[in-house]
């Protein structure tokens, strides 16, 4: 990849922090924060910073992993970020069903772009 990581990561996080808003709007901020806890305990399996990541009713923040990217400069930084967006959009089709979904999903690659997002709503 082209891109730095510095501004790989300054992307997601405004990535995340977007999805997070949009989130709440449908859900509420006691349930996006079960939800990202939901994915950064699953996610944290594969990889470990995904834990640093930080979350309450005032929304979301990387501060912690990018602080570990200093110890590790290595951290597949897209494939961690790109699993989280991509399993937090598949729970979230099942919250609120796959077309508020898909308009979350459609606003955040407008303004985005480049970040695959394939999750399946359908999934059971």
């Amino acid at each position: 990849m082209c891109e730095p990581i510095e501004k790989q990561f300054e992307r997601y996080e405004t990535l995340l922090r977007e999805m997070w808003t949009a989130s709440a709007k449908y859900l509420g901020t006691f349930s996006v924060n079960l939800l990202v806890e939901r994915v950064v305990w699953e996610l944290s399996l594969e990889y470990r910073e995904i834990e640093l990541l930080r979350y309450d009713q005032d929304g979301i923040s990387c501060a912690g992993i990018a602080a570990s990217l200093k110890k590790n400069p290595d951290l597949p930084v897209d494939d961690m970020f790109v699993k989280f967006i991509n399993r937090y959009l598949e729970i979230l089709a099942r919250l609120l069903g796959h077309e508020k979904t898909e308009k979350i999903a459609k606003k955040l690659n407008e303004e985005f772009g480049r970040i695959p997002f394939d999750f399946d709503s359908r999934e059971g």
